[in-house]
């Protein structure tokens, strides 16, 4: 699994965007870099905003262990 940092500037104060792969949009670095911008210039309209650099993760995948939780007897379920 991939993961991004998107670094920006939001009038001039540095900031970080965290973009996974696995967000629908996301396809590589320059998808990222495009939705961390878009994100950033929604909650800061009136700001000069701009793309720094970015780097790339290469994360394991989580392991598949199941269904975790087991419903105790005793405890009612509602509907």
């Amino acid at each position: 699994m991939i993961h991004y940092e998107v670094f920006v500037s939001v009038d001039e104060q540095k900031g970080v965007v965290r973009v996974s792969y696995s967000y629908p949009t996301i396809m590589d670095s320059s998808s990222a870099i495009n939705y961390a911008l878009d994100v950033t210039r929604s909650c800061y309209p009136d700001a000069k905003v701009e793309f720094l650099f970015v780097k790339e993760y290469l994360l394991d995948s989580e392991p598949d262990v199941g269904y975790v939780y087991e419903q105790h007897p005793e405890m009612p379920t509602y509907h």
